[in-house]
């Protein structure tokens, strides 16, 4: 658990494996009516989805490049989409009867992102990283290392380096603002990402 202090707000950031069941447990267990604010490095769209995965297992469909994060995630544990951490902290809150709020962009905010700094080529690229990524040697030593050597590989290129930069500036702005109405909040935030929102945080506390 990292802590931080913004404007008067106590700010948890926990940091999170994607895809591993074992991280279910971890983060319900943190949920607590002590928190007045509880947030997910998803956008709202994402949130609703996780809200009704239930009904829409049969609909559910995992990108190839996703099949094989699995699959090396899957050394260290059982692996599940969406991501156990997010839904733990959708199903505690549902019992609180308390909002989860996003910090991550909406749908139509990142398609127009997605669309300004993607280029064509590096388009293309990404629809042959299941491949490449089939026989790339991550490090495995350790899940959190494993998905920090798994992100930079998937984000290799400049066009998706600057989409994952915006993408953290504006978590941290949304960590930011949430702040401002709130006393102590717990936000979950995938490992990969925790790094460059923090660095922002922290330039700015």
């Amino acid at each position: 658990m990292i802590n931080v202090d913004i404007d008067g707000c106590t700010v948890d950031i926990l940091p999170v494996v994607k895809g591993l069941m074992s991280e279910y447990d971890r983060v319900k267990d943190i949920v607590n009516g002590s928190y007045d604010t509880f947030a997910v490095s998803l956008g709202k769209e994402d949130i609703a989805a996780v809200v009704m995965r239930k009904e829409l297992e049969d609909d559910l469909y995992i990108e190839d490049i996703d099949v094989v994060y699995l699959h090396y995630l899957g050394k260290f544990g059982e692996t599940a989409a969406p991501a156990p951490a997010f839904s733990a902290l959708v199903d505690a809150c549902g019992e609180l009867s308390v909002p989860v709020q996003p910090l991550d962009m909406d749908e139509e905010s990142f398609s127009g992102v997605y669309c300004d700094i993607i280029n064509t080529f590096e388009l293309l690229g990404e629809s042959r990283l299941a491949k490449k990524a089939l026989k790339k040697k991550f490090d495995v030593s350790s899940a959190e290392k494993f998905v920090i050597s798994w992100d930079m590989f998937v984000n290799n290129s400049k066009g998706f380096r600057e989409l994952t930069r915006l993408r953290e500036k504006y978590m941290a702005n949304r960590i930011k603002f949430l702040a401002k109405n709130s006393e102590r909040m717990l936000a979950v935030v995938e490992t990969e990402r925790i790094n460059g929102i923090m660095s922002i945080l922290n330039a700015n506390v």
